[in-house]
């Protein structure tokens, strides 16, 4: 997990540094979109946040589904073992007792 947590922030450091680059260097550069020009070193953190908030929402919803699928099996054990103990209930198997010996 931690190397994950470093790729992690090699990755967003990586987006940011080549946001910067592209705000130093190119500040010009624009990519036309129906709410008008905007800056091509926005573009690349934007999308890049978007699909960190989608990997969000994914990872969520997983979650969810994992408790969702917990609470379902622990009450099947539940109900399972209300059925062994009523089994245990009903059936009392006696020890046997062997005539000659002394119980302990």
């Amino acid at each position: 997990m931690k190397l994950a947590h470093w790729l992690f922030l090699l990755a967003s450091l990586g987006v940011v540094g080549a946001g910067f680059y592209l705000y130093l260097a190119f500040p010009f550069l624009e990519v036309p979109t129906p709410l008008g020009p905007w800056p091509l070193y926005y573009l690349l953190p934007g999308a890049y946040a978007l699909g960190f908030l989608v990997g969000g929402a994914y990872a969520l919803a997983l979650w969810l589904w994992g408790v969702g699928e917990r609470r379902a099996l622990l009450r099947e054990v539940r109900r399972l073992q209300g059925e062994v103990n009523a089994l245990k209930r009903e059936r009392i198997e006696e020890i046997p007792r062997i005539p000659d010996r002394e119980e302990v």
